[in-house]
């Protein structure tokens, strides 16, 4: 087997050290925190073709909340007819006829579909600018702990991307995919 590359090379680190690119970084990862912890990409609309495990249900659930389209479907590499399945705008596919349910195989319904908003929704904007900024005041090398002071009181805690407030949360789980089996 051959070894991995570095995630970071020393010179990339350097020059983020000394603060070059490291706001387009920082951004990056705040995005990539909000995508992660959604369970899909949000937005922009995407025509995308995605692999789903077979549940053994009527109904499956496409990593998406804005499903706006579904072009095909495919269950155990055999292309399903439209009368085969319905879908619902927020990622739901029932196996039809009623009562019928979708295989319990790994990785054997394949849907082409176009999902996730046509802009970012304003709620995001406003998280990955607060979360953002957050990361962007925390020092190159603080692990991004920055204590506060209230009253005779300091707390410290991971302030770096990643680590959402409970307002943004709240932001975000308006568009996170509940938990999965």
């Amino acid at each position: 087997m051959t070894a991995p590359g570095p995630l970071l090379s020393l010179a990339e680190y350097q020059a983020l050290a000394a603060g070059t690119g490291l706001e387009q970084t920082r951004l990056d990862g705040v995005i990539a925190d909000i995508r992660d912890y959604c369970g899909w990409h949000i937005a922009v609309a995407a025509n995308e073709t995605i692999t789903l495990d077979g549940t053994g249900a009527a109904v499956v659930q496409v990593p998406t909340l804005r499903l706006s389209a579904v072009a095909a479907v495919s269950e155990e590499g055999v292309a399903l007819a439209a009368t085969e399945y319905e879908w619902s705008a927020d990622g739901t596919l029932r196996r039809l006829p009623i009562g019928r349910c979708w295989t319990n195989r790994y990785r054997a319904i394949v849907v082409e579909c176009t999902h996730g908003y046509d802009e970012v929704p304003s709620a995001i904007v406003s998280v990955v600018l607060d979360a953002t900024s957050v990361a962007l005041s925390a020092p190159v090398g603080s692990g991004g702990e920055m204590p506060e002071t209230i009253g005779p009181f300091t707390f410290s805690g991971n302030k770096g991307a990643g680590a959402f407030t409970g307002a943004q949360l709240r932001v975000l789980d308006r568009y996170r995919i509940g938990p999965r089996p």
